[in-house]
């Protein structure tokens, strides 16, 4: 297993070198795709563009919930925004979602060339990390906030390349290793931590003061509940970008 890191969103991936880009922007948008698929949502489809997402929307043939951000505000028009609770069962379930956010879609489409793409946040580590073929070429990808790198993404990548350290032989680059000393510092190389440690953490970062300052300080507690939503969000098309519970040759059905 080879295992890469990238602190911010590189846009020269290469495809050839990578088997699996998993996509991370902890607080939220990685965390919303999680929710929702495990809530019941039949795909999400995500954008970098609000026009684009505005236009997928249109052109579908049932019509979707409209969903995303902007400066972590929801977007003027749209059915919902970037915090995880509200994409509760009775809401998602059996619908097509078109998502755009500040950040984490921008990630996405950076990681677009890789030959699969996955969603990886807190709510989903331990299955991401079960999911992972032991011969595989793993790129992690950060989405940072704005340009600048985020801590929790960061934190992510640590405690993923940490867990995946245990199970197989890897060879990680300096990206993994600053993203693992990072975990180790708080949380040690043996053991998860609980909710209410994480969400601490996670609220000294810079996204979490944004969203303190905003009044969304429940999605930080909602995005650290590790593994309670143990899917994994896999790209199964590539345009428009669509994200489902479904892991290619049946590695892992949800």
């Amino acid at each position: 297993m080879h295992i890469s890191t990238s602190l911010l969103p590189q846009p020269n991936l290469n495809a050839t070198d990578t088997d699996i880009a998993i996509v991370i922007d902890i607080l939220r948008a990685s965390s919303v795709i999680t929710t929702s698929l495990a809530n019941g949502a039949n795909q999400v489809i995500t954008t970098s563009q609000v026009d684009e997402a505005r236009a997928l929307a249109c052109e579908l043939p049932q019509k979707p919930l409209l969903c995303g951000e902007r400066g972590c505000v929801v977007i003027e028009g749209f059915d919902l925004g970037n915090s995880p609770a509200d994409y509760r069962a009775e809401v998602v379930t059996r619908q097509d979602l078109v998502l755009t956010t500040t950040n984490g879609t921008q990630a996405i489409e950076v990681a677009s060339a890789a030959k699969e793409v996955w969603i990886g946040s807190f709510l989903n580590l331990s299955v991401i990390v079960r999911s992972v073929p032991c011969n595989a070429r793993i790129a992690f990808i950060c989405a940072g906030t704005d340009g600048s790198i985020t801590m929790e993404d960061v934190l992510f990548a640590g405690a993923a390349v940490t867990q995946l350290e245990k199970r197989y032989s890897a060879q990680v680059d300096d990206g993994s290793r600053i993203a693992k000393q990072l975990w180790q510092s708080w949380f040690g190389p043996d053991r998860l931590p609980n909710p209410k440690e994480l969400a601490e953490k996670l609220n000294e970062s810079r996204g979490g003061r944004n969203l303190i300052r905003l009044g969304y300080e429940a999605d930080i507690q909602w995005c650290a509940k590790i593994d309670s939503a143990p899917i994994v969000p896999v790209r199964m098309q590539k345009s428009p970008t669509s994200f489902r519970c479904k892991m290619p040759d049946n590695r892992l059905e949800m």
